[in-house]
Parts: structure tokens; C-alpha cells; sequence
């Protein structure tokens, strides 16, 4: 109501200001005009007084009385042209109209953001109760709007609120607006650094809507909130989410192993963390999957030797000619040994344990190129189940023609 008020003055002090100019100018105008006049009066009397007592001639008063009547029409003339409205520049009127135009929006726009604002921030009690019953899930974007709105303004007054920014961080997490979430959870961090429910969501959200990037954040996080709070079920779900995620098998299981241990057995959830429990172990035992190569070469195939050839031990899959696991070194004394398994993967996403059954290849190349060319020596391709044997002898017994 202030805004409204201090609008209403604005406006009056500008037409009180063109008033007071309009007044000055004809106050100016008139008191001139009024000397002109008591000049005039004066200088005519004095002619009548030389006619009537010294004797001036009739003839030579009315031509004194006319050229006095010129002159003073004249100097009125003068006065009148001299004390004049000049146009104003085509600035003023567009400055005018743009002052009063913010004055209009500040006084209504801003005063009516301003009142919204305070009776978002009167209501936060009652909306709080209402979003904490309805737990987010059937609250109005009208009711989070209005309470992010009430939260801003509490924390305008009081920014060293740690839980108020936690709250805050979440509403914008449930509006959409990445960034404010991200701000928030930030500063709530910086204010209470050890508190487990921030750590813990602030985890959760860049998990769900960041990138490969923010794992490592939320993993740091996450490990921290269980520093604070070993037993915290949150914490350990996310934990072995990330773990999983990131092909960290160990502690992907570690993780679910104390979940599930804190689980009502009779619970959704612990039937889900089971799940994923086994899923992880069986991921862990095909990343343990290794197979051990030897490579001997037919007493026939030595003099076909390339002076600097390459040994290339892999494995394929049966429908991807891509290796999944590769040894590769220079030719030695036979038969060579070699031991394949996750750690050979030439692609991060495509590693022995990926595969149901296994090709092995062995070929010696003439140069450090694994594409088959003319002379090269190679073994027999042999097919195994993935996992069935650890143990397997290649012999390198042809050579490739043209």
C-alpha cells in the first residue's frame, strides 16, 4: 500500500511543478506590465502639468501625448513577446511518459508482487501442512508456486536457514527448475555441510537429473552422509545405485547387503533390493571370469615367422566380430601364455562378461594390425561357453593366402 501511496505523491509533485513554472510566468508578465503602466500614467501627467501651468502649446502636447502612446504600446508589446511558453523538446514528453509508466507498473505490478508475496510468506505454515500430508505427490503447481514464493521472502529475511534452503532446494526439484534446485541444496550444504537429509537428497538429485559427470559428486556425498549416519537406508540404496551404475560390483553389493539387512522382509522394497542384490553378486562373479590361453606353434609354421610380428590372443562374440578382450605382444618363444578377462576390454561397455559364449582366436600379424592379412599365421577358432572352461591351448598351424 506504501508503493500506492508514494505513486499518488510522485504524480502530484509533477503537476504541482508545472503549476508553480505556469505561475512564476505570469507573475512575471504582470508585474511588468503594471510598471509599464504606472510609467505611462506618470509621463502623462506631466505633460498635463507643462500645458496647464508653463504654457506648452496644444499642438505640441498632442504630439507628445501620441509619441508617449506609441511608446507605450510598445513596450506592452515587448513585454508580452518576452514572456512566452517555449515548445519542449520531443525528450521531455517521451521522458515524462516513461517515468510515469514505471511509476504506474511500480506503484500496481510491484505492489501487487509484493502483497502475493506476503501472503505466500503469512501462509507457509498452513501450505507446509498441506504439501507434508499430501507428500508433493497431489499438490497443485498453484500451491508450490505460492509456497516457493513464501519461502523466498523468509529467506530474504533469515539466508542462514540451512533446513528452509533444504525445503526450498526440493520444491524447485518438484517445479522443474534445475538450476534453483541445484543453487539451493548448494547453500544449504555450505550452511550445514554434515546434515545427512541434504547430503542425501542433494545425492538423489543429481543422480536422477544430472549426468555420467555427477556420479562422482553424489557417490562422495552419499559416503559421507554415512560417516554421519551408517544405518541410513537412503543413503545405502543410492550408494549401491551409483556403485551399479558404475560397474563397481563390490561395493554395489556391500551397499545392498546392509540395505537389505535393515529391511522389513515383508516390505515392497526389500524384495526389490533383493533383486538387485543377486543382480549385483552375478555381475560381480562374471567380472571374476578369466581365461587362461596357451598358444603353441606347429614346428612346420617356424620359418614363417615374420621378423617383427605381433601375438593377437581375443575373444569375439557370435554375432559381434568387435574383440571384447585382447592380448597383444610381440612374438617370443613358444607356447605363450596369456590370461584374458574384463581388464582386456577394448570398450567400456563391452567386456568378456557381456557375452554367452566366447570365440577365441590367436594370430600372429606381420605387423601391430589385428585385421586378418595375406601371411599371417593363425589358429583354429574354438567356441565355449562363457565361463565353462579357464583353461584352453590354441595352436597356430595355417597360414592365410591371398
Amino acid at each position: 500500500m506504501s508503493s500506492l501511496w508514494l505513486l499518488m505523491l510522485l504524480m502530484l509533485l509533477v503537476a504541482v511543478v508545472f503549476v508553480l513554472l505556469a505561475t512564476g510566468k505570469q507573475r512575471r508578465y504582470q508585474k511588468r506590465q503594471d510598471e509599464n503602466q504606472r510609467w505611462y500614467e506618470q509621463r502623462l501627467a506631466e505633460l498635463g502639468e507643462e500645458r496647464s501651468q508653463h504654457g506648452l502649446p496644444e499642438e505640441d502636447y498632442r504630439y507628445a501625448k501620441q509619441e508617449l502612446d506609441k511608446t507605450f504600446l510598445n513596450d506592452s508589446q515587448d513585454v508580452e513577446e518576452s514572456v512566452h511558453w517555449h515548445r519542449a523538446p520531443v525528450i521531455v514528453p517521451i521522458v515524462l511518459l516513461l517515468v510515469i509508466s514505471a511509476g504506474l507498473y511500480w506503484g500496481f505490478g510491484s505492489w501487487k508482487l509484493q502483497l502475493q508475496a506476503e501472503e505466500a510468506r503469512e501462509r507457509l505454515p498452513e501450505l507446509g501442512k498441506t504439501l507434508l500430508q499430501q507428500q508433493n505427490q497431489q499438490a497443485s503447481r498453484e500451491d508450490l508456486n505460492t509456497f516457493a514464493l513464501g519461502l523466498r521472502q523468509k529467506l530474504m529475511r533469515e539466508p542462514d536457514d540451512a533446513v528452509a534452503w533444504w525445503i526450498y532446494a526440493g520444491i524447485m526439484v518438484d517445479l522443474g527448475a534445475r538450476e534453483d534446485a541445484n543453487e539451493a541444496f548448494q547453500k544449504a550444504l555450505e550452511l550445514e555441510p554434515d546434515r545427512v537429509n541434504t547430503l542425501v537428497s542433494y545425492s538423489r538429485f543429481l543422480l536422477m537429473s544430472g549426468g555420467e559427470e555427477d556420479q562422482p559428486k553424489a557417490a562422495r556425498m552419499l559416503a559421507h552422509a554415512l560417516q554421519q549416519d551408517p544405518g541410513n537406508i537412503e543413503a545405502l540404496s543410492l550408494l549401491g545405485f551409483v556403485a551399479f551404475e558404475r560397474q563397481d560390483w563390490e561395493q554395489a553389493v556391500s551397499a545392498w547387503q546392509l540395505l537389505k539387512q535393515r529391511l522389513p522382509k515383508n516390505s515392497e522394497r526389500y524384495q526389490a533390493v533383493a533383486n538387485a542384490l543377486e543382480s549385483a553378486k552375478e555381475q560381480q562373479q562374471k567380472a571374476k571370469l578369466q581365461l587362461q590361453v596357451s598358444v603353441e606353434l606347429r614346428d612346420n609354421m617356424r620359418h614363417h615367422l615374420p621378423a617383427n610380428g605381433t601375438l593377437f590372443v581375443y575373444v569375439t562374440g557370435i554375432e559381434q566380430p568387435m574383440p571384447a578382450a585382447v592380448v597383444r605382444q610381440p612374438i617370443s618363444e613358444f607356447p605363450v601364455t596369456v590370461t584374458l578377462s574384463n581388464q582386456n576390454a577394448m570398450l567400456p561397455d563391452y567386456k568378456l562378461s557381456d557375452l554367452e559364449q566366447w570365440l577365441v582366436h590367436a594370430r600372429i600379424s606381420q605387423d601391430e594390425k589385428i585385421d586378418k592379412q595375406t601371411g599371417d599365421l593363425e589358429a583354429e577358432t574354438v567356441t565355449i561357453k562363457a565361463g565353462a572352461s579357464t583353461d584352453l591351448t590354441l595352436t597356430l598351424s595355417t597360414r592365410v593366402d591371398e
